[in-house]
């Protein structure tokens, strides 16, 4: 996978504006860096695709990622958090407890088979500057979720490992807006790529 540098590589043709990138500007500038860096990129049917967005491929090695991108103004530093995950309409229909755990699982084993990782840009606000920060974290550390425990599933936030002194990552069931979010992703857990700062004209608009 492509790497920014410093400068942030192709990804400073989109620091003219003080504004963060949002998700469709990241998609696009992540697919031309991984171009750019020898990789044959396709980006995924969105009408058809349910967990990744794009698909990398060089010398026999494949990789199918989710993109995502956050300037939420109350992110943390030392953590991630991906307000949607995933849908999971059953969230709203499922009244067995056994049930409740067995689709959380299910879910979870369909996301590592569909998806190898999450690529998330992560844009820290400024005075006059971005500072980004790009990480990819694997879709294996949720093998954890394999283990999950009827009695775990019941809980509105579910640690993983449910059994860790400091979860790697925690798992909100959202009924509501019937979705899935993820929180308090350790960094540690993770892959940090890069962290660059642009600084830009302030968007006129």
């Amino acid at each position: 996978m492509a790497r920014p540098g410093r400068e942030g590589s192709v990804f400073t043709s989109y620091r003219l504006s003080q504004e963060p990138l949002g998700t469709l500007q990241f998609e696009a500038a992540f697919n031309a860096a991984c171009a750019a860096a020898g990789w044959h990129v396709t980006p995924a049917d969105g009408a058809t695709n349910r967990f990744f967005d794009t698909t990398l491929s060089k010398d026999g090695v494949r990789k199918r990622l989710s993109l995502k991108a956050s300037a939420a103004r109350d992110m943390k530093r030392d953590w991630v958090h991906i307000s949607k995950l995933t849908e999971a309409a059953w969230i709203q229909d499922v009244r067995r407890q056994v049930d409740r755990r067995d689709n959380i699982v299910n879910l979870f084993k369909e996301y590592r088979a569909g998806t190898d990782g999450i690529v998330m840009l992560r844009a820290f606000r400024e005075v006059g500057a971005v500072d980004y920060q790009l990480v990819e974290i694997p879709t294996s550390i949720f093998e954890a979720v394999d283990s999950l425990s009827v009695e775990d599933a019941q809980k509105a936030t579910i640690p993983m490992p449910s059994d860790a002194v400091v979860p790697s990552f925690k798992i909100r069931i959202d009924r509501s807006d019937a979705k899935i979010t993820l929180t308090s992703i350790r960094l540690a857990a993770i892959t940090v790529h890069g962290e660059w700062k642009l600084k830009g004209e302030k968007d006129p608009r």
